[in-house]
């Protein structure tokens, strides 16, 4: 496990580096330098839980490469389980709202004949609540590196983040976070299908290291009961806290996914990931929407 952990980061790190060395900035961006905002409705769900982030951030494009941004969200978790006693069936539900981390953003970005590269930097402050699994009480750090090549509609990509605690991703809101070095892997494809509309899959591998801390957004603290059978690794249906080795965050699996993207102002996609080591099948959204570029383009 160690040895396969170390020679996929080793990989990843050398590739995301050739992608950057041959990155150049010889390409001018569209985007103006000043203030950034936005907002983003997005979610996830499948047949036992709901996790639904609601956000919005302001920013400042430093210049073509360089930007910052701040945010909170809010999160809205629910969870829904079925249990059978003789001839009674019970079904539960639960939920769990809460203000989430306060995070800020540094983002760099080149552009070039190879290829295009971007890197981001965020630092999340523990401000969202430990009881209800939103926060593991402590702050996390996180790098993200994004590296893609554009061959006409055709564009590949290849992803890799490292951090203190497992990141969401776009297609794949988790009900939990955790607290423990770990390693993302994400490559994949776009295809440009014209009329603002494109559709991508992707392969993840988490790769944790060490100790690991998963803190449940289902179960609160101190509560007696559950939001699932806990099978397939789902510890956190069952308890508040948990802590394990490595492989109670390991994970893989794919997504899919197809995006509406009109003038780039607003962005809507809706996808698909299984999860092979949780054994879920998740159907999730998100819709953004670039209040700074909306308000240009009405005052046009």
């Amino acid at each position: 496990m160690i040895g396969r952990f170390a020679a996929l980061t080793l990989f990843a790190f050398v590739a995301t580096a050739v992608f950057a060395q041959n990155a150049s900035a010889n390409k001018k961006d569209s985007d103006d330098t000043g203030w950034t905002s936005a907002v983003n409705f997005e979610g996830s769900a499948n047949s036992q839980e709901r996790v639904l982030d609601l956000g919005s951030n302001l920013g400042y494009n430093f210049s073509e490469h360089w930007s910052a941004d701040m945010g909170v969200p809010l999160s809205f978790v629910s969870s829904s389980s079925t249990t059978t006693t003789g001839t009674t069936t019970t079904k539960k539900t639960s939920s769990l709202n809460s203000l989430g981390n306060l995070c800020m953003d540094v983002k760099y970005k080149t552009s070039g004949n190879f290829a295009n590269y971007n890197s981001t930097l965020t630092a999340t402050a523990p401000t969202g609540s430990r009881e209800k699994g939103v926060s593991t009480g402590r702050p996390n750090i996180a790098w993200n590196n994004h590296a893609e090549r554009d061959f006409d509609r055709l564009t590949p990509f290849l992803e890799l983040g490292l951090s203190n605690g497992l990141a969401d991703t776009k297609f794949f809101h988790r009900p939990f976070t955790t607290l423990g070095f770990v390693s993302q892997f994400t490559g994949g494809s776009k295809i440009d299908l014209g009329g603002n509309f494109s559709i991508g899959g992707s392969l993840y591998d988490v790769l944790p290291g060490g100790q690991q801390k998963m803190f449940s957004k289902l179960v609160a603290r101190k509560s007696t009961s559950t939001a699932g059978s806990g099978k397939n690794g789902r510890a956190y249906e069952l308890i508040a806290e948990t802590t394990g080795d490595a492989s109670l965050t390991h994970d893989n699996g794919g997504s899919a996914w197809i995006e509406f993207s009109p003038g780039k102002i607003f962005d809507f996609q809706i996808g698909y990931t299984h999860s092979v080591h949780f054994a879920l099948n998740t159907v999730a959204f998100d819709l953004g929407i670039n209040l700074g570029k909306l308000m240009k383009s009405v005052n046009r």
